[in-house]
């Protein structure tokens, strides 16, 4: 049976969801995931991003890739926390959410960095180690650079 838009926001439309229990929808709620991202509600978008992550199909990076250019940074830090739940993070999605102008996003970044470790990201965490604005991203960008290829 299919998963519906109705389902997936039973499961999300709660002050603390049930995320483990929403994952269960599995791939088919990717699509209502989109939608709710690109959608007028910023509390259902940031908890979709934050399933998204935890699904953990084969899309779901591109459900990551698309919150990451939400332009409402709640949205985006959601992205960048629930990248850590993948399989694998794509290069390209962890320089975009690197290259976040908000410090939050940066951060949970670097933190799904401890887990994850795409390619060619090292130059990127060694630029935030020298030169980021936040005196203690740079300070978590000197922890985690010896883990990075």
């Amino acid at each position: 049976m299919p998963v519906t838009m109705e389902q997936v926001i039973n499961q999300l439309d709660r002050e603390e969801p049930l995320y483990g229990q929403a994952a269960q929808l599995g791939a088919e709620a990717l699509p209502h995931l989109i939608t709710l991202i690109q959608g007028e509600d910023l509390g259902l978008a940031a908890k979709a991003a934050s399933l998204a992550g935890l699904i953990n199909a084969s899309q779901s990076a591109d459900v990551l890739e698309i919150a990451a250019r939400h332009p409402e940074s709640v949205v985006r830090v959601a992205a960048a926390a629930s990248a850590k739940n993948l399989a694998s993070v794509p290069t390209t999605l962890a320089m975009e959410l690197l290259n976040d102008s908000d410090a939050g996003v940066r951060k949970w970044t670097l933190k799904t960095l401890e887990v994850h470790h795409p390619s060619g990201i090292r130059p990127k965490v060694e630029e935030i180690m020298k030169s980021d604005p936040d005196m203690g991203l740079r300070d978590y960008a000197k922890q985690i650079i010896n883990q990075l290829p």
